[in-house]
């Protein structure tokens, strides 16, 4: 016991200890060192803004930017132009690594179809919300003589009937004809005067 006291309080020990602590940090260091090269620490890219560029322009926009792209989904809004990235991921300004694909939301160039509801019976407010809830859009109403007063008597896309349960693109006009027993019928709403055009 005495003679391992004696080692431990010794030069030799010390130049030991001292070498192993170099080889350590060594150790530690080149690791660390390597593991920086090859995730290339501190080194990256900010995304750039995709919104609103066109699908056909997206190859030569990406070409300078050192990341790369993948469109996941297509979403359908008639209020947008078809055809454009409409969101992303990583947003715009991030700090990525190079080469990072930014996933890209587009809007859809056809818009999906959708279950026609029913609105024969019901009052004209309450088919205008129902027609608002399923994405669409109402178009022209007029009044027709009818046992009702103020129910909706027909539903129609372009002039021509359409049944509840049809099958009908997202965003279509639905034109409403409503009953009165007025004995002045026939006038068109003069707020929806839009045409009859999806």
């Amino acid at each position: 016991m005495n003679a391992f006291k004696a080692y431990i309080r010794s030069r030799t020990f010390f130049i030991h200890l001292g070498l192993i602590s170099l080889f350590v940090f060594i150790l530690i260091f080149s690791t660390l060192r390597w593991l920086a090269h090859y995730t290339n620490h501190g080194d990256f890219v900010v995304v750039p803004d995709f919104k609103t560029q066109k699908l056909a322009d997206l190859e030569a926009f990406v070409k300078d930017k050192d990341v790369t792209y993948k469109i996941i989904d297509s979403l359908y809004d008639p209020s947008e132009k078809a055809g454009v990235v409409m969101r992303q991921d990583p947003d715009a300004g991030s700090k990525v690594k190079h080469n990072r694909t930014v996933y890209l939301y587009v809007t859809g160039m056809v818009p999906p179809q959708i279950v026609m509801p029913r609105l024969v019976d019901r009052s004209e407010r309450q088919a205008r919300l129902i027609i608002s809830s399923y994405g669409l859009k109402t178009g022209n109403v007029r009044q027709a003589k009818a046992d009702c007063n103020g129910c909706v008597i027909e539903q129609q896309i372009r002039g021509k009937t359409i049944e509840a349960g049809k099958s009908i693109p997202k965003g279509s006009r639905i034109d409403l004809v409503i009953g009165t027993k007025d004995a002045f019928f026939g006038q068109v709403d003069s707020t929806n005067t839009q045409t009859n055009e999806d």
